[in-house]
């Protein structure tokens, strides 16, 4: 692969993976608004990002690609997609052992605070992730400074 193709490919890999990353974050504001103005109170589904997580998912993937590709953010891409898919699968697992899941083990209690909190911990790294993602994209799309060339 030239320079030029991977130039490109980086472009559109930290673009795409970015407006993947913050299509349901902002989605999940979005209907937060919407549904409190229709219902007259205050409503937030802190649980969309991890429902919508196969977009979130491909997005990161993406990201961590343009980031390997560009040599730029790249270890921040990828342990911090290791900590969110952590985070979300150990709520995930605990809710299951627990009985949680299934509603034998009442919304009350330890367990539940801390599968909330994995949850929430999870939607903080995806929106941290995001934010790298613009600056990513930046670098990505920065014009290359003028080069030294003297002149004649």
């Amino acid at each position: 692969m030239n320079a030029k193709q991977k130039t490109t490919l980086t472009k559109i890999f930290s673009l795409a993976g970015t407006i993947l990353v913050w299509g349901p974050i902002l989605f999940m504001f979005l209907t937060a608004i919407v549904g409190s103005i229709m219902d007259k109170r205050l409503l937030f589904d802190y649980l969309m990002l991890a429902e919508l997580f196969p977009i979130v998912a491909l997005g990161l993937a993406l990201l961590i690609l343009a980031g390997l590709l560009s040599r730029t953010f790249a270890k921040w891409f990828g342990w911090g997609a290791a900590a969110a898919v952590a985070a979300l699968a150990g709520g995930q697992i605990l809710a299951t052992a627990s009985g949680l899941a299934s509603g034998a083990l009442a919304q009350s209690g330890l367990v539940f605070a801390i599968v909330i909190a994995a949850i929430v911990i999870f939607n903080v790294i995806v929106i941290a992730l995001a934010i790298i993602g613009i600056a990513l994209v930046k670098r990505v799309f920065a014009k290359a400074p003028p080069s030294a060339v003297p002149a004649e």
